[in-house]
């Protein structure tokens, strides 16, 4: 590949830069050197503008040669449709095709990312996607992907440029099972700008309010939200922006700075105030609801045999908790005048319903109030969201011989507005995660019929203020139902992935996995969603050109419908049998009472399966001892990383302890110990937390690893094995990973353009870097490397290879003395989730290469 050849050829080779390359005096003698490992699976483009650049030559018309990848696999590259030159002096070439040979197996994922060079939106390009001469997209195939149906074996991936410019894009193809979310960007989630929550001890409550503390020079308290939680806004005129932020006058990096030093400088427990949405598609048609073929999602979890089992009580005073735009009412100002199909099972018990703050709200009240009513979008009244009015027609829709009946058609609602109007864009249904979390704990603390609460929404990363909202209302017997995610892949979406939340998954009419639905670690099992095309029927609203609101229905699709089914199911459960709790629930859907054997029925995609209200009503009763994990699937690195994974026992207050009855069988290549590093015995107590790791060596190089760790248990009368699904991506050691020439940046971490900092190449050989500095100046640095696929001057830029010291996504200041340095990182095309970065990075476009000015044409030569 000529990405390899040039790049071992020139050794550690140092390019002096515009800004005077030494960056010290000849008597400065320290350094930093090291390796930079390539991420398993990486490769590239075989002929990306940056070799174009390096070699000084022009490409040859025609297709490239074809790049054999592995599986699973991410490939970075460069197409543009055209040769021209960049605002900034730097050339880029044409190169119209891109080719990729990988053997595949049925079940096999892909998923094209695209990233214009020029910045513009993605939407200008023209690209195509082809397997085996099959083209799977046109127009514009950034952003797709797909399931291999059926044994595919030898296929080739073309990657065509029609139009739009010069981009990169990143090619992901993974096999089923793999848990890693197929993004090459980083992740920017919206927030509140200027917003947090500070969670601690009562005492930090008075002691934020003191006027004599200095923390309050650039934080105010707004109000509770919970026990030991509060929101807090940044005090203003207050400006917090890290000297390490590259100048970003971003308000969401700057809130993110603000937080960063509320946790550095005054050792607050602080977290953003993360944004968050509903997660179905847009209304249909109106349908006529005559049809028995509208009637297929009651059909498929086999409700009228439920029904029968139930006898007269249908969820009668099981009180469930919707927490979503509010309620569909023809008086938005007033409780009252509900959906004709849901009027009878709304309740009024007062108190606060809505929680939208006061700049996502709209319905002319300033804040929190007592009506959920949904009011109309003032910027676009036909686009007005009534999803949470459709959500709860699922759960109770009266059976009143109109519209639809709901699964536990007696239960009694209780609307809570938690997802508003944007105000950016305004964009309906949604909101903030404190807003949410204010919700939750006053259904918890303030509500005693609240039996469930459904969350048809998402969208959030790993959180702990919400993941102790949740907790909390586990442990007072609330069951809390999220909907598992829309983004088609095994990526965690929150709070569907909180621990002790029931994740759902979503189905289509024929019983299959929806194209969108995520599984993995946010499903726990599944139940119908509808397909994008053909979702599911239920109460919806209407407002006419001159404003006025009538009641309506309409098809939405989504895993937003999918959850209603399962927190319906429980609440005509509860109505059977009053003693059901949410711990039981929870004992019975991992035990497989509460879903049918089925195609569905794999534990590591699909948790239980397929929702079968029938057998649910049939086994209300049982209350098996249980022993859950959590996370429900864990994934490993090849390089032997290890995972803690909680265990819970679910059992009745006079049952036995269970014990572990048997020796834990553990595949070969996988260690299991308790948390004092201790193996699991046989009559052992059930432990608080395992721990698993990998032997690096056994992980085979082609394939991923996909082995299911038992633990067998009983407490004298149930018995059971624990599963716990592990995944281990393939080692894939055969020398052959490759992320492209790579640039190597000291940086001056007070200024990124000071003379200081200085660049090198990295020597590649084997599947890995090498880079070494010389002669630097005393002070404070920042370490980064990356690729310039694009040749725009620009590394670690969306779709290319970046490294950062000590890690990815979140850089660290290194302090350089009269001491060399061994500094390590490791480089992908992937980009870190939040959970790994613990605070987003917002506005960052990549770190410039020094000595590349505007209207110039920088040193590229490899020097000897």
């Amino acid at each position: 590949m000529p990405g390899k050849l040039l790049s071992s050829s020139v050794g550690i080779a140092l390019l002096l830069t515009g800004c005077g390359g030494g960056g010290g005096s000849s008597d400065d003698d320290a350094g930093v050197r090291g390796t930079i490992e390539i991420a398993a699976g990486t490769r590239v483009d075989g002929d990306y503008a940056d070799l174009w650049a390096a070699s000084d030559e022009s490409w040859p018309s025609g297709s490239r040669d074809t790049v054999s990848v592995p599986v699973p696999s991410t490939t970075g590259g460069y197409l543009s449709d055209r040769s021209d030159t960049y605002a900034n002096g730097l050339g880029y070439p044409l190169d119209q095709e891109d080719s990729y040979a990988v053997s595949l197996v049925e079940g096999d994922r892909y998923f094209l990312q695209c990233f214009p060079a020029t910045g513009a939106d993605q939407d200008t390009l023209d690209v195509s996607l082809t397997l085996n001469d099959d083209e799977v997209a046109s127009g514009n195939a950034c952003g797709s992907g797909g399931i291999v149906s059926s044994p595919a074996g030898a296929t080739t991936f073309l990657i065509t440029a029609n139009g739009g410019g010069p981009f990169r894009y990143v090619l992901s193809i993974a096999p089923k099972t793999s848990l890693s979310a197929m993004d090459a960007a980083w992740p920017e989630p919206p927030l509140r700008e200027g917003e947090a929550i500070v969670t601690g001890p009562a005492a930090v409550a008075s002691t934020l309010s003191s006027s004599g503390l200095q923390a309050s020079s650039v934080m105010e308290l707004e109000r509770s939200i919970g026990p030991d939680t509060w929101q807090v806004r940044r005090t203003p005129g207050v400006s917090a922006l890290s000297s390490v932020s590259g100048g970003s006058k971003d308000a969401r990096a700057e809130t993110i700075a603000w937080i960063r030093e509320m946790r550095d400088e005054f050792g607050l427990k602080a977290e953003p105030n993360y944004r968050f949405s509903l997660l179905a598609t847009a209304p249909g048609d109106d349908p006529f609801y005559a049809d028995e073929e509208d009637r297929w999602n009651l059909d498929q979890i086999s409700l009228s045999e439920a029904w029968a089992l139930a006898g007269t009580s249908w969820g009668q005073g099981i009180g469930v908790a919707v927490m979503d735009t509010g309620m569909f009412t023809t008086t938005p100002d007033s409780y009252s005048n509900w959906h004709e199909d849901l009027v009878n099972n709304v309740v009024n018990e007062g108190g606060i319903l809505d929680f939208v703050k006061p700049d996502y709200d709209v319905d002319g009240q300033e804040g929190p109030d007592g009506v959920p009513g949904t009011p109309i979008t003032p910027s676009n009244p036909a686009a007005t969201s009534f999803h949470g009015t459709h959500v709860a027609g699922i759960i109770a829709a009266e059976d009143n011989s109109i519209g639809t009946v709901g699964i536990a058609h007696q239960a009694t609602i209780l609307p809570y507005r938690v997802l508003g109007v944007g105000p950016v864009g305004g964009e309906d249904g949604t909101g903030a995660v404190s807003d949410l979390i204010a919700a939750i704990n006053n259904a918890t603390d303030d509500r005693n019929d609240v039996d469930v609460i459904n969350l048809s929404l998402g969208g959030l990363p790993p959180y702990e203020p919400l993941q102790a909202a949740t907790d909390r209302a586990n442990s007072n017997g609330i069951l809390v139902v999220a909907a598992g995610g829309n983004s088609g892949d095994a990526s965690a979406v929150y709070p569907a992935a909180n621990r002790r939340v029931v994740g759902v998954g979503a189905t289509t009419r024929g019983g299959e996995l929806a194209s969108y639905s995520n599984y993995g670690q946010s499903v726990d099992l599944l139940a119908p969603g509808g397909a994008l095309n053909d979702g599911i029927v239920n109460a919806y609203g209407e407002v006419s050109a001159t404003g006025s609101l009538s009641d309506s229905y309409a098809y939405l699709a989504g895993s937003s419908m999918a959850a209603p089914h399962v927190a319906g199911v429980y609440a005509l459960m509860k109505g059977v049998s009053d003693s059901l709790t949410a711990s039981q629930f929870r004992a019975q859907l991992i035990a497989g009472l509460l879903t049918e054997d089925s195609a569905l029925s794999d534990y590591t995609l699909y948790g239980a399966g397929l929702l079968d209200a029938s057998e649910a009503v049939t086994n209300v009763t049982a209350f098996p001892t249980v022993v859950s994990a959590w996370p429900r699937v864990v994934e490993l690195s090849p390089s032997g990383t290890e995972r803690r994974v909680l265990l819970e026992v679910l059992k009745q207050s006079s049952a036995a302890e269970p014990l572990v009855s048997g020796s834990p069988d553990i595949p070969a290549a996988f260690t299991l110990t308790d948390d004092d590093g201790n193996p699991i015995n046989v009559n052992d107590e059930i432990p608080e937390a395992v721990r698993i790791s990998v032997d690096s060596s056994a992980v085979p190089d082609d394939r991923p690893l996909v082995e299911e760790i038992l633990i067998p248990y009983s407490n004298g009368t149930d018995s059971d094995d624990l599963r716990i699904p592990v995944y281990v991506q393939a080692a894939d050691t055969s020398g052959e990973r490759d992320a492209g020439r790579h640039y190597v940046l000291l940086l001056d971490a007070n200024d990124f353009g000071s003379s200081r900092s200085r660049q090198v190449l990295a020597s590649y050989d084997n599947g890995q870097y090498r880079y070494a500095i010389d002669d630097m100046a005393p002070g404070d640095y920042i370490l980064v490397a990356g690729t310039d696929l694009d040749n725009n001057g620009i590394i670690c830029e969306n779709g290319e290879a970046c490294a950062e010291y000590p890690e990815t996504g979140s850089r660290q200041v290194i302090s350089i003395g009269d001491r060399d340095l061994q500094l390590d990182m490791t480089t992908s095309f992937q980009r870190p989730t939040i959970a790994e970065m613990g605070l987003p990075r917002y506005g960052f476009r990549g770190y410039p290469v020094p000595g590349h000015q505007a209207g110039t044409r920088p040193e590229r030569s490899l020097g000897e």
